[in-house]
């Protein structure tokens, strides 16, 4: 990296950088900005709280120096003793990976975590998040709303779709919806919308200079304006997507006003409807943060307030401070966060409400607007579209015979999930998904109807969680599902002694009677249930001549530090 390279290249380039001048025109004083900002951040994550190893992985992380982020009161999150990836080599680098790995933690940034603790979403609500990947937000709020609620994850790129997925499935999360749209053009559900929406748009990330080094030689203010149009756009769809009395969060890792609160200023403008909330600072309890701004600066490229604003590049004068009363006396109702506040990162938060008493129709914006004219012209109908043509990857409704085939195999006791199909994967999901999106018509801009029993105009993807996949005419529970599952396994589930886990762990094929008497041949899948000291395991295997474990490289590893078995050389 030539001259980025070093703390001495960097406290110079922050001395020089528009970044500084953009933090000195908010108040924040130069020294202090320079000190902190260019400073690693701490190792912050959360504690997945709904998985059945919590108790034996809060010891681990306590035993590691964590302590607890006191202001995430929603959700237990820590800050550990080092910075982030600094992790020392005295076995905890690796075991912190281990337990992210296999979804026991989610390192996550503590400032990022402020949108879902902010907005409090509820257990039976329906939620958009507009721009999901990598998924830590999406994530966040499908653990807080489970088991009921649902998370329609949305994202525009595919191979962050697959990022996306793959933290769902590592979470073991069957409450959370993959779509694929621009984030100004999502799909549609049945009426009435959306319960809660996330919009944590695409940003300059001025604020991620403590994980983001680059952003000090790359940053300059005319990339804020830039974004501008991006963010106000996305903010709108969600705003349209959102039914009467539904709460948005507003968020960015930005410090620029012009992608905060004049972004915030301008949606509410495009959508009066809306209206910002004042956000209850109890909700973060300790944590210091700062009202929203009413007056800024634009700044020229080297990050200098200029004489004359007509030198400022692609000014927009929605760019500036708003003039009207009812925004100046709201944007305070906004917050933002400064990296020096509480030794985190930068983050700008606003929570607004789609007011009820301005939609009486009670339903989303986005099914009013184009829809009284034709209900006035006597000669047109509203039509049952036909229903989008199926094709290998299209999902389906699971059929009720492969759902009690799945029951008898995999030992599970009643359940109460939607389950679906695409190929030889069944997923579960809340019955949320099936009556309240699956099963309803959705009424497109001309007023006409997409049939019931599919997702369409919703771009789906990924249903739930892919929890069971059949294999030579026999259902298996993945691994991943097992946190999932925890809960619905039967009293029949086999149990083993250590000992036993012990052997199949350093790779022995077991002969089957040593788990099984003469009269029972299943064979295939199977789980296997074990009461350790540190808690109670269950494992995947597999009985065909002998039987072995099916664990990927992380889980399998997990389980032979848990039971203090030494690594092979």
């Amino acid at each position: 990296m030539g001259e980025r390279s070093g703390a001495e290249g960097l406290l110079a380039q922050a001395e020089s950088a528009p970044l500084t001048g953009l933090a000195e025109s908010l108040g924040i004083e130069r020294a202090t900005w320079i000190a902190t900002a260019t400073q690693p951040l701490p190792e912050t994550l959360r504690l997945s709280i709904n998985h059945y190893d919590k108790s034996w992985t809060r010891a681990q992380l306590l035993a590691m120096g964590a302590e607890p982020l006191k202001w995430s009161c929603r959700n237990e999150a820590y800050q550990l003793p080092f910075a982030r990836g600094q992790a020392p080599r005295d076995g905890t680098r690796e075991l912190l990976a281990l337990l992210h790995d296999t979804g026991r933690i989610t390192r996550q940034e503590a400032a990022s975590m402020l949108p879902i603790l902010v907005l409090e979403p509820k257990t039976n609500d329906l939620l958009l998040d507009l721009c999901a990947a990598p998924g830590s937000k999406a994530t966040h709020a499908a653990e807080l709303m489970a088991p009921e609620g649902v998370v329609v994850a949305n994202e525009p790129i595919s191979g962050r779709v697959n990022m996306l997925a793959s933290n769902r499935g590592r979470l073991s999360l069957h409450n959370v919806i993959i779509s694929q749209h621009d984030g100004r053009h999502v799909g549609r559900i049945p009426k009435p919308g959306f319960d809660a929406v996330v919009a944590d748009v695409p940003c300059t990330g001025s604020a991620t200079s403590r994980k983001n080094k680059d952003v000090w030689w790359s940053w300059t203010p005319k990339a804020g304006r830039t974004m501008f149009n991006l963010q106000v756009d996305i903010a709108t769809r969600g705003a349209q997507l959102l039914k009467p009395g539904g709460l948005m969060v507003y968020s960015t890792c930005s410090l620029d006003p012009v992608e905060n609160e004049a972004v915030v200023a301008e949606l509410i403008r495009t959508c009066p409807w809306m209206e910002l909330v004042e956000i209850d600072d109890s909700k973060v309890d300790g944590l210091l943060w700062h009202q929203g701004l009413t007056d800024w600066h634009p700044l020229d490229e080297e990050g200098n307030i200029p004489h004359d604003a007509n030198d400022v590049p692609l000014l927009d004068p929605r760019h500036l401070p708003p003039k009207e009363k009812e925004l100046l006396e709201a944007l305070p109702n906004t917050r933002r966060l400064y990296p020096h506040d509480n030794d985190t990162g930068g983050f700008f938060v606003a929570l607004l409400r789609h007011r009820e008493q301005a939609t009486p129709e009670g339903v989303a914006k986005t099914f009013i607007d184009k829809l009284t004219k034709r209900r006035l012209d006597s000669s047109w109908e509203s039509r049952l579209l036909p229903a989008p043509e199926s094709n290998r990857h299209t999902i389906h409704g699971a059929r009720q015979d492969d759902i009690d085939s799945v029951v008898e195999q995999c030992q599970l006791a009643e359940t109460d999930y939607s389950w679906w199909q695409r190929g030889k994967r069944m997923a579960v999901a809340p019955r949320l998904v099936y009556d309240r999106i699956w099963t309803q018509e959705t009424p497109n801009k001309r007023g006409d109807r997409w049939p019931g029993r599919t997702f369409h105009p919703l771009q789906v993807l990924h249903v739930g969680l892919p929890a069971f996949v059949s294999k030579n005419g026999s259902w298996r529970a993945r691994q991943e599902s097992i946190p999932l599952l925890y809960s619905q396994l039967s009293d029949d589930v086999l149990t083993v002694e250590t000992e036993v886990l012990v052997r199949l762990l350093r790779g022995e094929a077991l002969e089957p009677d040593v788990l099984f008497d003469e009269h029972d041949k299943r064979q295939g899948a199977l789980l296997l249930r074990c009461h350790h000291e540190t808690g109670t395991l269950i494992v995947n295997a597999w009985r065909g001549t002998r039987i072995t474990l099916m664990l990927d490289n992380s889980e399998r590893r997990l389980l032979s530090i848990r039971l203090e078995l030494e690594e092979e050389e």
